[in-house]
């Protein structure tokens, strides 16, 4: 693999994009706020009222005021279609399709339809509507043993489709709202057993929930195989900087690409998202003369290891905290 793609994989950015008939429109590049969070029936029946078509207004007063009101409404709608949304729902009487083990994947029996409270208030996922999500048996096990004792949630990240809008009974006291699921995770009393979408790739536990922090250099991109070895004498140091990086933020987990060489060294590609464990790794590689004398690009990774299923692996070790 070029260094190049990997550049591209571990950069390549995949926010949402912007959709909406009267231009709502999402942002790609920073990060962008934190999602809306939807706790109860209430919240959505508001967010349901915001998504009303204009053309279904029935707005009083005179000309201006009139005027007015549409103009907020249209300013409202946008920006709760442009929202991301976060909603944590009890799971104990969702179906489950019948496990793949083939396939390791855990899903809804379709059309995977989410009860948002007693009332009969819905969410219907349009897209991913069986909210899959990779797990060996053991973790699928994990999920369904907290179902039956009453223990199992659905946290859910979701973003709205361009032209959104709620159904509704006649009396319009329940609504059923389509969404965009962007990330999910099924979790017993917080606690993350299985991740799907987005956060597939995020750890099950995070350092201050008990999960192993391990650095492992993997095999140069770029470069003889010796720079792995070369890497690995400031193994300490990059242990050192991941801990620090766990005590700011205990969910930290991804790939640096290092560059060396040259009198120079650089971060290729970085999906940690943590600009200060990168500048920590460069401090503690700067001296280091790469096998050669030539130029080197060499992937590090720092992980967090589920306490179920924590081991050392070949080149790495567990960071100290």
């Amino acid at each position: 693999m070029t260094l190049a793609l990997v550049v591209a994989v571990l950069t390549a950015a995949t926010p949402a994009g912007g959709k909406a008939a009267i231009p709502a429109v999402r942002h790609a590049g920073a990060p962008g706020p934190a999602p809306r969070a939807i706790r109860s029936a209430e919240d959505l029946a508001a967010l349901c009222r915001a998504l009303t078509p204009p053309e279904r207004l029935r707005p009083r007063g005179d000309a201006v005021e009139r005027g007015e009101a549409e103009a907020r409404h249209d300013a409202d709608r946008d920006a709760a279609i442009v929202a991301r949304y976060a909603i944590t729902l009890p799971a104990a009487r969702l179906a489950f399709a019948p496990y793949d083990a083939s396939e390791r994947r855990l899903a809804l029996a379709e059309p995977g339809v989410l009860p948002v409270a007693e009332g009969g208030s819905r969410l219907w996922p349009s897209e991913e509507r069986g909210l899959p999500v990779d797990a060996d048996a053991a973790a699928a096990r994990r999920v369904l043993e907290a179902q039956r004792a009453g223990r199992l949630s659905l946290e859910l990240t979701f973003d709205l489709p361009d032209d959104a809008t709620c159904g509704a009974d006649p009396r319009g006291k329940t609504f059923t709202l389509p969404v965009e699921p962007v990330e999910w995770a099924w979790t017993d009393g917080g606690a993350a057993l299985a991740r799907g979408g987005a956060g597939a790739g995020r750890p099950l536990a995070t350092a201050a929930q008990g999960a192993t922090p391990r650095v492992d250099v993997g095999e140069p991109i770029a470069g003889p195989s010796e720079a792995k070895r070369a890497v690995l004498t400031r193994a300490g140091d990059l242990q050192a900087c991941y801990a620090e990086a766990l005590r700011r933020d205990p969910a930290v987990d991804g790939v640096l690409v290092v560059e060396l060489g040259g009198g120079r060294i650089g971060v290729a590609a970085d999906s940690t998202g943590t600009p200060e464990l990168s500048t920590c790794v460069q401090r503690a590689l700067a001296t280091l003369a790469p096998p050669g004398g030539g130029r080197v690009a060499v992937p590090i990774r720092f992980e967090l290891v589920a306490p179920a299923t924590a081991a050392a692996g070949t080149g790495s070790a567990p960071a100290t905290r």
